[in-house]
């Protein structure tokens, strides 16, 4: 009789253990739908607050989002709204969506710039650094901004990142180095156009003096603070061809048309 007491008393300690068990899961469970049914019904957009913007208005880039008020704040597909901004609204390069609880959502924005021009589906696309696509335009428009001879959109469309055709001489990986670097040296401004109709070299035509010739394998922004040293030591009214085609990298050869 005196060794039976102790054997009941571990099992019901195991009883209420397993129901302990049993409970603590459904807890968790109620829990998150208490969660998930106060942030449906607390939070809910009623302000898209804009900043960082100068092309496109504040109602253009709330317009563009697609969120309309009395959404959910704080279940929205952020990645989605910057995804449409970017092909909605092309100027914009980056955009980071904040919820802002009770009922702000706070939109900052990040604009870009047209840097050249190229032909494609029978018009002028503006492209930024980045190569993406920003608008067409017509040719009196394109003259606005650095051309590019010997290139075309492939199936061109706003908010697109630029395609080339697979027989171009130039990938667009280097295309965007070389726009890049163009403008990180602030030599964009004073290049008149770039001609890519050669095979293997790479024309910029520059400040209304210089042909300048590289290959499309060089390391442009070697070659271009080349061109920068070069010019310095060149007579204002010089004019001519800096060639930096020679075997040796460090080799530039002026040939002046004077």
């Amino acid at each position: 009789m005196a060794k039976k007491g102790p054997a009941k008393k571990r099992k019901r300690r195991r009883c209420r253990g397993g129901l302990a068990r049993l409970l603590r899961p459904l807890s968790v469970l109620l829990a998150a739908v208490a969660v998930v049914i106060a942030l449906t019904l607390f939070f809910k957009v009623g302000t898209i607050e804009v900043t960082g913007n100068s092309r496109y208005s504040a109602e253009e880039i709330a317009a563009a989002t697609g969120v309309e008020m009395g959404d959910n704040l704080i279940l929205l597909d952020r990645y989605g709204i910057q995804r449409k901004l970017f092909v909605d609204l092309p100027y914009i390069k980056e955009a980071r969506i904040n919820p802002n609880p009770p009922s702000t959502l706070s939109v900052e924005v990040v604009e870009t710039t047209a840097v050249a021009a190229l032909p494609g589906a029978g018009a002028y696309w503006l492209i930024s650094r980045d190569g993406k696509l920003l608008e067409a335009v017509d040719e009196t428009q394109a003259q606005d901004y650095l051309g590019i001879a010997g290139l075309e959109a492939d199936a061109p469309a706003a908010g697109q990142e630029l395609r080339l055709a697979e027989d171009s001489p130039i990938t667009l990986s280097r295309l965007q180095e070389l726009l890049a670097a163009l403008e990180e040296r602030q030599i964009l401004a004073r290049a008149d156009s770039l001609d890519m109709t050669s095979d293997d070299t790479l024309v910029i035509y520059y400040d209304g003096r210089f042909r300048v010739e590289m290959y499309y394998s060089a390391d442009f922004d070697y070659k271009l603070h080349c061109l920068e040293e070069t010019v310095t030591l060149l007579q204002p009214n010089e004019t001519g061809i800096i060639r930096m085609t020679m075997k040796d990298e460090d080799e530039v050869r002026f040939i002046s048309s004077g």
